[in-house]
């Protein structure tokens, strides 16, 4: 089966990541030669940015156990904390699982969403089925490639940004490869206007993200809350990908120090929680050189 078949829905389903197999493995281990690793997600607390409360339950850290020598005259030689984090698996840098997304009452696969959505999440496309993203990680820097901070307000990046970029940095999209596009946006607004961050964003348009998987990517990532240009435009990358493909994406990347160190190939490493059922995870993604 090919990824046309794929795309169109036909038999079994692979998701992009079956594009990473042990020879794409094998190149993205050998490809490090520092030993540097460079960190590629946030920080999560209650302070966080944490998006429009409509759409997304806040981070939240309550105390379960405390120490009894907090609350009682006693000291004992062991003693232990516990706590409850409770909020959106899409807060902060996370992966979208493939239930994430429904068109037309379907979801990937071609499931109807009466069918597989139970009271404790999805029956089929959980984040449990997902597989730990081991592979060759490329940045594709537009905003630097534009030479801007960050690109415009709901700017959509095409496949002439993603050529020049790749022309700019002298590499090329192979099989398997986690391709992360950098807009600048997050740089911007993410700490600093988090309410604009959110409110409105440029985003990767539907034929680049084409172009891209066409080109053998497995997985997306970007700086951006919502990869697509928001607002959402009627035609979306989510669909396209997550949905049409089979394609994960990683939102709310900071690619901040890889952008600024001009490294565009590394080792990348991100390891979503098996949550049964869930349309997302926490994630903390790395680059390593």
């Amino acid at each position: 089966m090919g990824d046309s078949d794929i795309a169109a829905g036909i038999g079994p389903t692979p998701t992009g990541l079956s594009r990473i197999g042990p020879e794409e493995l094998r190149a993205a281990l050998a490809s490090v030669k520092m030993g540097m690793v460079y960190e590629l997600g946030t920080v999560f607390g209650e302070e966080m940015p944490q998006g429009p409360r409509e759409n997304l339950f806040g981070f939240r850290v309550s105390q379960h156990h405390t120490p009894l020598s907090l609350t009682t005259r006693e000291s004992p030689p062991f003693d232990f904390s516990m706590d409850v984090i409770m909020a959106s698996p899409h807060v902060g840098t996370h992966i979208d699982g493939l239930a994430h997304i429904q068109s037309h009452g379907r979801t990937y696969g071609g499931h109807d969403v009466r069918d597989v959505f139970g009271d404790h999440g999805w029956k089929v496309n959980g984040m449990e089925t997902s597989k730990p993203i081991v592979g060759r990680g490329v940045l594709l820097d537009v905003a630097a490639s534009r030479r801007v901070v960050a690109l415009p307000d709901r700017y959509e990046i095409t496949v002439a940004d993603l050529k020049t970029c790749l022309e700019g940095s002298r590499i090329d999209i192979a099989r398997g490869d986690v391709v992360l596009v950098r807009t600048g946006w997050y740089a911007s607004n993410y700490e600093s206007d988090s309410e604009a961050y959110f409110a409105s964003q440029p985003g990767v348009g539907p034929d680049a993200a084409i172009w891209l998987y066409d080109r053998g990517m497995s997985v997306l990532g970007t700086d951006t809350a919502g990869t697509d240009v928001i607002p959402m435009p009627e035609r979306t990358t989510h669909k396209e990908l997550l949905i049409d493909r089979g394609v994960h994406v990683i939102e709310i990347m900071d690619l901040e120090a890889v952008a600024r160190d001009r490294v565009h190939e590394f080792l990348f490493i991100c390891l979503p929680l098996r949550i049964v059922g869930a349309t997302g995870s926490w994630v903390r993604p790395v680059a390593i050189v």
